[in-house]
């Protein structure tokens, strides 16, 4: 959203008292208990039910994650507003003692036009948000210019909950962001036994944040990219650098039938071999890519990055900066 929730809530006349909900799953926020409903076509519930926030993310509410905040919520109403998507929630979990109304984002985003039309929400909202982390949600979601058409996402190879708990940790402050790196498209010969050239392609991912090199057998990329903050490093490699990564890269192991003769006829069988590419003549293409990452805000260290492929925490913030787009 260009705006914050809260503050539409707030221009419909909605009255949120906080409420003491500590949310323990990363993402979704309490944003409070409602001791006022306005008259606003299609608001599914009434006083003192709890609304919860699910801000735009890398990955989907599915069933697993609304089990985990389902063992701490409270009893009662709550109205979960989630402008990530829902997958695999046609029959959501229960609770006995929870009665759960669940948004994704077309039932908010027709909400939202319907109460544009009916001239009971303007979007012209200048009441500044007041809670701190709304108020870093709204300015972190400032409209950007476009990425560049190339450009891709991927996807986190790990759920940040599951890696907090597997590190001693509960609750955090937690920044959904992107980080610039740069997808190699290569196109070369691989050279084998007895001077064997193949033509091959090769899908690679420079990684400055990790300063590794890495092959994509599969690009698991989002069907779009989110608009969130974008991490830059300050340099990148050169292509004479890169070039010399190739050969560990991009060799093969592969197996190579072999025959000899003897007296006793011909005896067959396959050696291990392995499978150079040939670098001084490889061709490579550049193109945009954004890995996932949080910044967290640690106890003790403050706000780190945590690589959303790697799971390795950046501590090194001199070699980070906001990229511009």
């Amino acid at each position: 959203m260009a705006v914050s929730f809260l503050a539409v809530l707030d221009e419909l006349k909605f009255v949120i008292e906080p409420a003491a909900v500590i949310s323990r799953t990363p993402g979704l926020t309490c944003l409070g208990t409602i001791r006022e409903a306005p008259g606003v076509g299609g608001v599914p519930v009434g006083k003192e039910a709890h609304i919860w926030h699910a801000v735009t993310g890398w990955a989907p509410i599915d069933r697993m994650e609304l089990e985990r905040w389902l063992v701490d919520a409270p009893a009662g109403c709550h109205w979960l507003v989630s402008e990530r998507n829902l997958v695999g929630l046609e029959r959501p979990p229960e609770r006995p003692d929870i009665t759960l109304v669940l948004w994704g984002p077309k039932q908010l985003g027709d909400w939202l036009g319907a109460a544009v039309l009916s001239g009971d929400l303007s979007l012209q909202l200048g009441v500044k948000p007041p809670s701190e982390s709304i108020e870093a949600i709204a300015e972190r979601s400032v409209k950007s210019e476009l990425p560049p058409p190339d450009a891709v996402a991927l996807k986190p190879s790990f759920k940040l909950a599951t890696w907090l708990t597997d590190q001693g940790f509960e609750q955090l402050p937690v920044r959904p962001v992107l980080m610039e790196g740069r997808m190699w498209r290569v196109e070369g010969y691989l050279i084998g036994p007895e001077e064997t050239r193949e033509r091959n392609r090769w899908t690679l991912l420079e990684d400055p944040f990790t300063g590794k090199v890495t092959r994509l057998d599969q690009v698991d990329s989002l069907p779009f990219i989110p608009q969130l903050e974008k991490i830059s490093p300050l340099g990148w490699s050169s292509l004479g650098s890169l070039k010399k990564e190739l050969t560990s890269v991009c060799e093969e192991r592969r197996h190579w039938q072999v025959s000899q003769s003897t007296s006793d006829g011909k005896v067959s069988g396959s050696i291990l071999h392995w499978w150079r590419i040939e670098g001084e003549s490889a061709e490579m293409t550049p193109s945009p890519v954004f890995m996932p990452g949080w910044q967290v805000k640690f106890p003790n260290d403050g706000w780190l990055l945590v690589h959303g492929l790697t799971g390795e925490t950046v501590t090194n913030a001199e070699a980070i900066q906001p990229l511009s787009m």
